[in-house]
């Protein structure tokens, strides 16, 4: 099974030492504190995004951090700690920093916690923790998470680490650590707003997620939009900060806003009249009931209440819930399906008596350019958003499947995942960047200079990784190398 700190919700097993581990080193941290140093106490730009600050304790564990322009240590201040699951603070940042600017909060992004082993996320957690107290003036009552696909769970599990210290979650794709066996409970400390792409695989966990929050009575929140596995639009990731701070004055967390109230109630008010009148009745039924529930002690709710309430009368309400119920089942079933057909095509991908003929029909059993077909032609159908769901997931499974094999040296294995990988997203570098890499280490350069070029040309462009990674270092000596990296110096100049 796959490390539940991966994207992908598929086959998991539960691992409940995982919360023991982080019990420890959380508790470890904030029962010791943290005491300032001269090298703690260095001052930093403010509202501008700083890539790399080396925890003091840790040098090994660094973040990227953003600072509200009108920060200043003599008041205190509402910190997210943002994670994505490669690794990539200063995007996981950048990703934020508007809404972080807009309402005051500090913004820290993991530069080590990634997808794969959970040893890496347990050992960033307690350094960020630790390093960020000793920094910055914050307020303790307010310290939130965020993430997308990986990193999402580990925001999750990090705010399960810390009871009564994270006050909330922003989950983008994904939900709880799955493989940690530990679920929402009527003792959960942190409120959660999760957000999912009606195109993700990770759809009907985030859909399930949202019915088992609200039988438990986590106050929480569930914003569906029109896109793929990744972070939410922009505007939702400021909708995200806007809820956390109206829950915040609920809890009392900070002072109450009639100002801000007002003018959060009016834009969501807004939202759902926009939904009505544009004919889209369940949209607006589920924007008026995220309304009065999120404002319920904050501002006056009669006026959504009553709309809920003719609503609800209505027959072509009925009719809307109804078929938006009918689409998702028959979206999840495709999915199921096209799903089952990959699965069985990769069991005998891997039989141990398969040669190059054999494993070759297997891959095209699993029918990804029909898939692929289906996802552009019919975009917007059922069958064509299920196969979008099945080609990312695949993709997810196989990247997350050769990191595993890579860790075993099973260069070979993971080549082929990566070529399936492509198979399923052939415009993506990344994926092409991974399949040079197994294709180097497996001694085969003529295929990872092609694979490396391809990666060039479908839009890789970090030079520095190229250059540093020791994966590469057979072909370095060799005239097709020295052309891909004049290319990928003129696509970074031009």
């Amino acid at each position: 099974s796959r490390n539940s700190s991966m994207g992908s919700s598929r086959t998991a097993r539960p691992k409940r030492s995982i919360y023991f581990v982080l019990g420890v080193l959380l508790s470890a941290v904030v029962a010791r504190g943290a005491a300032l140093s001269p090298q703690q106490n260095t001052e930093f730009p403010h509202g501008q995004v700083i890539p790399k600050v080396v925890c003091a304790a840790n040098p090994t564990e660094t973040y990227a951090l953003y600072l509200p322009s009108n920060y200043t240590p003599d008041r205190k201040w509402p910190i997210l700690f943002v994670f994505d699951p490669m690794a990539r603070g200063q995007a996981a940042v950048e990703t934020f920093h508007e809404a972080a600017e807009k309402y005051g909060y500090i913004l820290v992004g993991s530069n080590n916690s990634r997808n794969g082993p959970w040893v890496t996320s347990l050992q960033a957690i307690p350094s960020l923790w630790t390093d960020t107290h000793a920094r910055f003036s914050l307020d303790d009552g307010r310290a939130y998470t965020a993430g997308v696909s990986g990193g999402a769970r580990v925001a999750t599990m990090m705010a399960q680490g810390l009871p009564g210290r994270v006050a909330g979650v922003i989950a983008c794709a994904a939900g709880y650590p799955l493989e940690a066996g530990k679920g929402p409970s009527k003792n959960t400390t942190f409120v959660y707003f999760a957000t999912v792409g009606i195109r993700d695989f990770n759809f009907s966990e985030m859909r399930k997620l949202d019915e088992t929050l609200a039988a438990v009575g986590v106050t929480h929140r569930l914003v569906i939009f029109d896109g793929p596995h990744g972070w939410a639009p922009k505007e939702l990731r400021m909708d995200a900060l806007e809820w956390m701070e109206l829950q915040a004055m609920k809890s009392g967390r900070r002072k109450k806003d009639d100002d801000l109230i007002a003018a959060i109630y009016k834009k969501r008010s807004d939202e759902a009249r926009q939904a009505m009148d544009s004919g889209d009745l369940a949209g607006a039924y589920h924007r008026l009931e995220a309304l009065v529930t999120d404002f319920q002690g904050l501002h006056d709710v009669a006026e959504p209440e009553a709309e809920l309430a003719k609503m609800k009368d209505s027959k072509e309400l009925k009719q809307a819930l109804k078929l938006e119920t009918k689409r998702e089942d028959k979206i999840a079933r495709l999915e199921s399906q096209y799903y089952e057909t990959y699965e069985r095509a990769r069991t005998a991908l891997f039989a141990p008596s398969n040669g190059e003929y054999e494993r070759r029909q297997a891959i095209r059993a699993m029918r990804l350019p029909e898939l692929r077909q289906m996802a552009e032609k019919k975009k917007d159908s059922e069958e064509g958003i299920a196969a979008q769901r099945n080609l990312y997931g695949v993709m997810v499974h196989c990247f997350e499947d050769s990191m595993v094999e890579s860790s075993r040296a099973d260069y070979g294995r993971a080549r082929v995942d990566m070529e399936i990988a492509a198979q399923c997203m052939p415009d993506r570098g990344f994926v092409y960047y991974q399949l040079a890499r197994y294709c180097a280490l497996s001694k085969d350069s003529p295929n990872a200079l092609a694979a490396l070029r391809q990666a060039v040309e479908k839009g890789f462009a970090d030079l520095d990784q190229l250059e540093e990674s020791p994966d590469f270092a057979s072909l370095r000596s060799q005239p097709g190398y020295k052309e891909i990296v004049d290319l990928l110096k003129k696509k970074n100049t031009s």
